[in-house]
């Protein structure tokens, strides 16, 4: 029997059908204006790091430039001028954190990793003040591993575990009756896909579908559930082992969604309604929105008039990304949804050449760069390129996290996305089709209707940053806000630099306008009658977890792959010794004067003594030092500072180990004056484990003694809760990467050019012309690896990879 159906697709807000459109405008008008309110609210800002390479070596340096973009279209962001760049160990500790300064949307760094550095995983998170709204899981995160220069080994493990497999029915439920797509997700025990293969039966053990993973474990199979019928999932892995899983339970009544995304220029939608509903809510109204980043593209309603609703869709209206599709009932209760990445052909036309694809060492190359739009037109933009040769240093260009895959997809994923860049290299109908899977089997809640649409939504806590600033809260001492406090700001660096203001009803207060470079503040709290039984709380960056790498997670193994690389490194270092490179003997030391740790002596000896404490600033913090410098101790961050902790404490009391007892001067303080030390303030430290009974005040059996340089004037004295010192770095000074010129001969040109990153500049600018670059390749022959990524002024992304030889 052939269905009628009738329905109407929106192309405005308006729609006329009879008995309907009154309702239906109201409640599309309603939606479109709670969505554009709370977008215009909530504007979402992105962040993406291109680095110079994927792997490193302690001593190395990371180069990396930040594209800061907001809306549908990606445009470089005007919201905040400061973008927060980190460089955090495994277990969330921060060795690094730098304030870098943006212009229009664009900034870049550099970070020099400590040669004592400890090898392993680490990760680049980057992130804005006002990302700190939404979930830290859309923070840019991306792991990296650091080698060893000693000995880089590749860890065997033998995985035999069962593995997590999940079901994801589209649309989000199975109903009896009605034939659905069910996705199927395979990780192993380290988080990766792992493939399998499977076979669906009933409960009277009657196969009724069967399947085979397509991508990294990911598969679909489609079924139509009977009522009283229960499913299990039997499958295969490759190592031969078998398990069983339960499918969701199938419902009697609701819609089936079906989206065809195959099809490189439409989508093909079908919502089909069950037996029960459609018999019961014949002519009902029911509305499907279509909205990315925040901005509603797609909108249709409908009468139950027949028990299924089809359409097709051009891809044209929606922005390349991720698309949300969401059926609504007449009184606006989201009932399903179907997440869909659009591939449009958006991203820019990038061209490199040169004079050839061989050159010899140390000879000077020329670049040229040419930018146009999908419709061939020149455009401006901002650009970095990183050259590499891919002889020593690891490529793995499925799993590079690009600008293109990171701003269109996985910064608006909370999962993990493993390969990500498959689904950008090669496009084809079948990454189209394996990316679609994907979708099926992520989640996407930038938001959810239901606060929408009741305008409940959060109010933002964080501001969006202009300029450096610091912010916080004043409280009672039992931790009630204070409002109307008087708040003060006072710093002497460059002559006296002093601010006041007033906190707001919840106790909250915000100093702007900062100075740029690093300065110590004293901040001073009192009541509004100039009572001082107050306490200053200051905003943190501190305490955010690294949601498990989010951008790799488990230990995927790419140390292994560094070694080539360690061993380039170990040569560089070896013959970049020349003849004005002087062996000092050894000097004896007869007699000394007191010291500071000589007056704060203590009755055991110390295990460990630190006295290399510079004395002018670095730019190094005082935990990172002693992070990279403390023998069998870890250091661990948290909202209130850094703690550290003894792998003997570890062991012993897991998963709560006291931490080390830290004395400065003779007299404990806590995580958060600690934090407030600079690395010039000490003078040296002393670690004791002690062989006596528990302290039973802190629970700390060790302890780190601090030292201050007294003489200098610079000892600390711990805060009252009403005055506090903090220390802000300022905006980072970005270096610039040192290419070496060849053109005349000198000295310096006998020592082996060894770098392992070629060439560095994140400052190419194409301004609907060509741009060019140059420098000189390294001694290394090999094939030389040119990638260059960047943005146009219209938000259009790009990015390219040109390879040549060096012989």
């Amino acid at each position: 029997m052939k269905l009628s159906l009738t329905f109407i697709f929106l192309f405005t807000l308006f729609c006329a059908l009879n008995g309907f459109a009154q309702t239906d405008s109201a409640f599309l008008a309603r939606t479109i204006n709670a969505l554009e309110k709370y977008s215009s609210a909530n504007p979402v800002e992105k962040v993406h790091l291109h680095f110079d390479k994927q792997g490193y070596m302690p001593g190395d340096t990371i180069w990396f430039k930040a594209y800061v973009v907001t809306g549908e279209n990606h445009s470089l962001s005007s919201i905040s001028n400061v973008a927060y760049v980190e460089l955090l160990t495994a277990k969330d500790s921060v060795i690094s954190r730098m304030a870098l300064p943006l212009s229009s949307g664009i900034g870049w760094g550099d970070i020099a990793l400590p040669a004592l550095l400890k090898t392993g995983k680490y990760q680049m998170r980057a992130y804005t003040n006002w990302m700190r709204n939404d979930d830290p899981a859309y923070f840019f995160s991306q792991q990296i591993s650091i080698g060893d220069l000693q000995t880089v080994k590749a860890k065997k493990q033998n995985i035999t575990a069962k593995p997590d497999v999940q079901f994801f029915p589209e649309g989000g439920m199975l109903i009896n009756g009605l034939r659905s797509k069910v996705a199927v997700k395979s990780l192993d025990e380290k988080g990766l896909g792992e493939d399998l293969e499977g076979l669906v039966t009933d409960n009277d053990d009657n196969e009724v579908a069967e399947f085979k993973t397509r991508h990294l474990g990911m598969g679909v199979f489609a079924i139509t559930p009977a009522t009283g019928k229960l499913y299990k999932v039997k499958i295969t892995c490759k190592n031969g082992n078998r398990y069983a899983f339960d499918l969701p339970k199938a419902h009697d009544e609701g819609f089936a969604i079906a989206i065809n995304n195959t099809q490189a220029d439409s989508l093909s939608v079908r919502i089909v309604a069950s037996n029960k509903l459609f018999e019961t809510q014949k002519s009902a109204g029911y509305y499907l929105l279509a909205q990315s980043a925040g901005k509603i593209c797609y909108t249709a309603a409908f009468r139950l008039a027949a028990q299924s609703f089809n359409t097709v869709i051009d891809k044209k209206r929606f922005p390349t990304g991720i698309t949300r599709f969401t059926l609504f009932a007449a009184n606006g209760e989201p009932l399903n949804e179907r997440v869909v990445f659009i591939q449009n052909n958006h991203a820019l036309k990038l061209s490199v050449t040169s004079a050839g694809k061989t050159s010899a060492a140390r000879q000077k190359v020329k670049f040229s760069l040419d930018a146009k739009t999908a419709d061939d037109s020149y455009t401006t933009g901002s650009f970095s390129v990183s050259v590499i040769n891919e002889d020593f240093t690891p490529v793995d260009e499925l799993s590079e996290n690009t600008i293109l895959n990171n701003l269109l997809l996985t910064s608006d994923i909370k999962g993990y996305i493993e390969q990500p860049n498959y689904y950008f290299t090669d496009i084809t109908d079948k990454t189209r089709a394996d990316l679609d899977i994907l979708m099926l089997t992520q989640g996407y809640r930038r938001f959810e209707w239901k606060q929408v649409l009741a305008d409940k939504h959060q109010q933002p806590v964080f501001e969006a940053e202009k300029s450096l600033q610091i912010s916080g809260y004043v409280k009672t001492l039992d931790g009630k806000p204070v409002p109307n406090g008087k708040v003060k700001l006072l710093t002497t660096k460059a002559g006296i630099f002093m601010l006041d203001t007033v906190t707001n009803e919840n106790g909250k207060f915000s100093f702007n306008r900062l100075p740029e470079d690093s300065a110590r503040y004293v901040i001073q709290a009192r009541t509004d009658k100039d009572k001082k039984n107050v306490m200053v709380v200051l905003d943190t960056l501190s305490g955010y977890k690294s949601f498990a790498f989010r951008n790799a997670p488990g230990e995927k193994d790419t140390i292994k792959e560094l070694t080539a690389y360690q061993k380039q490194v170990k040569q560089q270092l070896k013959l970049s010794l020349d003849k004005r490179t002087i062996q000092l003997k050894e000097v004896v030391i007869k007699d000394k004067k007191d010291t500071p740790k000589d007056i704060f002596s203590h009755a055991e000896h110390p295990d460990q003594v630190i006295n290399d404490f510079p004395k002018e600033p670095t730019g190094e913090s005082l935990s990172t030092f002693l992070g990279v410098r403390l023998r069998g101790i870890e250091m661990r961050s948290s909202a209130e500072g850094a703690s550290f902790y003894t792998a003997r404490s570890i062991a012993k009391y897991y998963p709560n180990p006291p931490p080390m007892m830290v004395k400065l001067d003779g007299s404990i303080i806590d995580p958060a004056i600690f934090s407030a030390l600079l690395l010039t303030d000490i003078e040296s430290a002393e670690v004791i484990r002690t062989t006596g009974q528990m302290d039973m005040t802190t629970g700390a059996r060790e302890v780190l003694y601090l030292i201050s340089r007294k003489h200098s004037g610079t000892a600390i004295k711990p805060s009252t809760p009403d005055v506090i010192t903090y220390q802000s770095n300022g905006l980072y000074k970005a270096r610039e990467f040192y290419s070496p010129k060849y053109d005349k001969i000198n000295e310096s040109d006998s020592k082996p050019d060894l770098r392992t990153t070629i060439y560095w500049n994140p400052t190419i600018i194409v301004d609907k012309a060509v741009a060019e670059f140059e420098f000189f390749n390294a001694d290394t022959r090999g094939t030389y690896r040119v990638t260059v990524e960047g943005i146009d002024a219209d938000g259009n992304l790009g990015r390219i990879v040109y390879l040549y030889n060096v012989e």
